[in-house]
């Protein structure tokens, strides 16, 4: 699986940092092998939520009052069943997220936002509106279907997918060229990955396992302006000068 799933979904997980074995490709860095749960004879299942919002969050010293929205929901559920009882399972989950909170901006383009707006005027371009949200939304979930032949025998087919939509990317953050990006540098980010894995996992012999696995995985991105304008970048000032 390519998407990390939910803490709800997850049965195992094993930390590998040395000794990779060749089943692990060409990772460089530490690796973090996951085992989500499957489904079992009897009906399961269990929702969750998070919530948290700035009304009940302290204010960081780098945001100003009228730019401090934000808002965070994180909900979702499992549901496991037998399809054919002692032989075949299913096990789904889901988990969605929805976050939007005010960009932090430098003091430079607060304190100097008329002045701006009078320069892209003179150039025949729109005026910044620092009344925008960043937003962070995505729906993730997977299937798993579990078919057991015989005692030396079991069949898995994994489906999963993450369908992500990030809006005004990039701006208050710090850019490569160590300036603020305004809100005319924003972008917006979808990307959808979808994975179908299947595995057959065999006891040979007593002493002998072998595990089959194949997989089809499909990615699209997308990374567009918002409004299509020179790039503004603003000098990154102490911004506690303005708090």
């Amino acid at each position: 699986q390519r998407a990390t799933p939910s803490q709800e979904a997850v049965s195992e997980f094993r930390v590998v940092n040395n000794s990779f074995g060749a089943e692990y490709g060409r990772a460089l860095g530490g690796i973090v092998n996951v085992v989500t749960k499957s489904g079992t004879n009897n009906l399961h299942g269990s929702v969750y939520g998070y919530t948290q919002n700035a009304a009940a969050d302290a204010r960081s010293l780098l945001t100003q009052p009228q730019f401090n929205q934000y808002h965070r929901n994180s909900f979702g559920g499992t549901l496991d069943a037998p399809i054919v009882k002692d032989k075949t399972f299913f096990f789904a989950n889901y988990e969605g997220q929805r976050l939007a909170q005010s960009p932090t901006y430098p003091a430079t383009l607060i304190g100097n936002l008329s002045t701006i707006n009078a320069a892209k005027a003179a150039m025949g371009l729109p005026g910044e509106n620092l009344n925008v949200l960043k937003t962070l939304n995505n729906d993730n979930g997977f299937v798993k279907v579990d078919h057991q032949f015989n005692a030396n025998n079991r069949l898995a087919i994994h489906y999963g997918i993450v369908d992500a939509r990030d809006n005004n990317v990039l701006v208050g953050d710090t850019l490569d060229g160590g300036g603020i990006g305004a809100p005319s540098d924003g972008h917006n980010t979808f990307l959808r990955d979808q994975s179908l894995v299947g595995s057959l996992n065999s006891v040979l012999k007593p002493n002998v396992v072998n595990t089959f696995l194949m997989q089809y995985a499909r990615r699209t991105y997308n990374f567009p302006a918002v409004t299509g304008q020179p790039n503004l970048d603003v000098p990154n000032t102490d911004r506690k000068s303005v708090v």
